[in-house]
């Protein structure tokens, strides 16, 4: 039985390379995955930068609009005369990937969580997109599908490639789109002779993103290099010279960078010009465009001693070694070796030895490529990656997800990895290893889409589209002051402005500005936020409930109109269940510990806090045995100091059980033993 399993595979295998168009419809089905491991979620899900990019620039999408001349925006202000006035301009980048965003969501234009959908269903598209775009290209170069497929499966298939294949921006899968469009069009170019349909490649991918600039650099340059060449060895010393200029100014390489220069430049300057009618800027260096341009290549320096240390030059280039070393690991490898965590023998020897000898490897390689005119293409996608980090480190050394463009090398690599291997084996030998490959790139998107958050997020969050959906139903065009305390209150918390304002709990960066695109936002401190607070808000949103709320259907946040939040105020508080160091009150399900004026000193030491159910089973089983459950917490965890009417308050607040509660006990100890403890009664929460 194994004898004739094994001929039926091995007459498979042979029967493979006659088959002209099934690499591609592999390879498709393989990038279908994409799509099938990711769609299940209509909200942000991964914490720290993948969704504080993605929610930022959904919040700048929705501002596209001719109103503001295209120009992009995370929310408005009041102006001075009152006006809604756009602010935090955020137009560094062309134009073309936003719109392309803003047509994706535009029918879904009244549910938050469907654009979300809408907008990730884009970058993936645009990801598989320059997979399919990567592949063409190499089945030119190699001459081989079943090479070009198998590149292609094992260089996509990296940690960076899959962890920001789906972060809603125009700076990774579209920008990647866009590079691997123009190349397709460069191996048409050299194969070919088509010039015009490069140039309309590389002003397409120019309306999309900037990173065209990094591929187009090499490959001018190799271009222009091989044509001054030509231009000396074929022609009589006395008219070196004009052949000379005649192949650098007159040629095609000019040609070309000179129509992505003049292109980059109207983009950018539509940029600037639809900014600099926005803001108050009184040059064009004051301009927030032209400040992070300035900022990106190191000449506004803003950085303290800790970033001096990441972008000095040994460092910065050791970091962007271990991240190559990790686009050349599928996802599908235990997560020890795909995230590379190295011990310090290890990254000695990578530092001290290998580094080094990986650098003079890639520089011979690329010498060799760079003498013929298609293998020019290799060593240009494999530089590309390069011509971009190292002129802009001071933004890529902050950026991890730029770490996707160095994915030429791995291509250039596996690419002629496979060639080799054919050219010794046969074609089989190399399908064989194109159909491992893809498979390996199927389990590496499985693993990477495997964690997506609890149950419990997934439900907080579903809730959270549904009632910000509905506050916008209601607001559209207003102004609005944000009041929240309590649990996952960090879940909508996005700039430093906001946060800095705003206690978290979870430190998930998802943008009010998204949720609340179009209206004037302003933060308020809850529970102090007084009268004058809202002089000039047309609402108010929180995220506990009164009977006056505009939204009753709501289940995590609640719309209140001005004057609903300024008759509420008396009772702000709630009720006072005990005074001590801290004042306790109990406001709706939300427990406050009060304390004004205050000093550092009063919420140095932790705070001890418990809470007795009516029955003791409703306690986790390790606290039975005491009657209470313990909810100790320091301040910092959990309060905010602000001043009100010049006096210093601090706050802290505590989502109490959904279980009957009958008393409540809370104290604070130091070094020398209790300062002070009170217990007090307690109503049930309301229902």
């Amino acid at each position: 039985m194994a004898l004739a399993w094994h001929s039926k595979c091995t007459d498979a295998l042979r029967r493979l390379p006659s088959q002209p168009r099934l690499p591609l419809a592999l390879l498709l089905l393989a990038l279908a995955t994409l799509f099938l491991f990711v769609l299940d979620h209509g909200y942000f899900y991964r914490l720290g930068h993948h969704d504080w990019v993605s929610s930022k620039v959904l919040a700048l999408t929705d501002s596209v609009s001719p109103q503001y001349g295209f120009t992009r925006f995370s929310h408005l202000d009041s102006g001075q005369d009152g006006t809604p006035k756009p602010t935090f301009l955020y137009n560094r980048f062309p134009v073309g990937g936003y719109l392309l965003l803003k047509l994706a969501m535009l029918p879904f234009e009244g549910d938050l969580s469907a654009k979300i959908v809408a907008a990730r269903t884009l970058m993936l598209a645009c990801f598989a997109a320059a997979a399919v775009l990567a592949y063409l290209a190499l089945a030119r170069i190699t001459g081989s599908r079943w090479v070009a497929c198998g590149a292609t499966a094992l260089a996509f298939s990296s940690h960076y490639c899959l962890y920001y294949n789906d972060m809603i921006t125009t700076e990774v899968a579209v920008d990647l789109f866009a590079v691997m469009l123009v190349f397709h069009g460069m191996t048409i170019f050299v194969q070919q002779d088509r010039f015009r349909q490069l140039l309309a490649k590389t002003c397409i991918a120019l309306a999309l993103g900037w990173h065209v600039y990094a591929l187009l650099l090499p490959f001018i340059a190799f271009s222009l290099a091989q044509d001054l060449i030509a231009a000396h060895r074929g022609t009589p010393p006395e008219n070196r010279v004009r052949r000379a200029f005649a192949a650098t100014f007159l040629g095609r390489p000019f040609a070309l960078g000179a129509t992505a220069l003049a292109f980059g430049v109207l983009v950018l300057s539509f940029n600037l010009i639809g900014e600099y009618a926005l803001d108050d800027a009184a040059s064009v260096a004051e301009l927030p465009t032209w400040q992070s341009m300035m900022m990106r290549m190191g000449q506004d320096r803003w950085f303290g001693v800790m970033h001096d240390q990441i972008l000095s030059w040994p460092i910065f280039l050791e970091s962007q070694f271990q991240i190559l070393g990790r686009m050349f690991l599928p996802y599908a490898l235990p997560a020890q070796i795909g995230a590379l965590q190295l011990g310090p023998s290890v990254e000695a020897l990578l530092a001290g030895f290998l580094f080094p000898l990986g650098v003079a490897a890639l520089a011979a390689c690329l010498v060799w490529l760079s003498f013929n005119r298609q293998r020019i293409l290799l060593a240009t996608l494999a530089l590309s990656g390069f011509c971009w980090s190292l002129p802009m480190r001071h933004s890529v050394a902050f950026h991890d997800f730029e770490s996707v463009f160095y994915v030429g090398v791995p291509l250039m690599l596996f690419a002629l990895a496979l060639l080799h291997l054919r050219k010794l084996f046969g074609e089989r030998a190399a399908t064989l290893v194109a159909v491992v490959a893809l498979p390996v790139f199927v389990l590496s998107n499985w693993h990477m889409n495997g964690a997506r958050g609890d149950a419990a997020g997934s439900v907080f969050h579903t809730d959270v589209m549904s009632d910000f959906d509905a506050i916008r139903d209601q607001t559209e065009g207003a102004a609005i002051g944000v009041m929240l305390t309590g649990e996952r209150t960090g879940a909508i918390g996005s700039h430093s402005w906001w946060s800095s304002r705003i206690p978290t709990e979870i430190g998930a960066p998802f943008a009010l500005e998204y949720y609340l695109a179009h209206r004037v936002i302003a933060p308020l401190q809850h529970p102090t936020a007084s009268e004058s607070d809202i002089d000039g808000l047309d609402f108010v949103v929180a995220n506990w409930q009164h009977s006056d709320t505009l939204t009753p259907e709501n289940r995590r946040f609640h719309l209140y109109s001005r004057s609903a939040f300024v008759a509420q105020q008396g009772s702000l508080f709630g009720s006072l269940l005990a005074r001590g160091k801290f004042d306790l009150y109990k406001q709706g399900n939300t427990l406050l510990h009060v304390k004004s004026p205050c000093t550092e000193a009063d919420v140095a030491s932790p705070i001890a806090l418990h809470l007795w159910p009516e029955d003791r089973a409703d306690l986790p089983e390790h606290r039975r045995q005491y009657g209470f459950h313990n909810l100790d917490f320091h301040f910092d965890e959990r309060g905010t100091r602000h001043l009100v009417n010049g006096t210093r308050t601090c706050v802290a607040w505590t989502k109490l059980p959904t279980y009957t509660l009958v008393k409540v006990g809370t104290g604070q100890a130091d070094e020398n033993g209790t300062v002070w403890w009170v217990e007090a009664p307690l109503a049930p929460p309301a229902k």
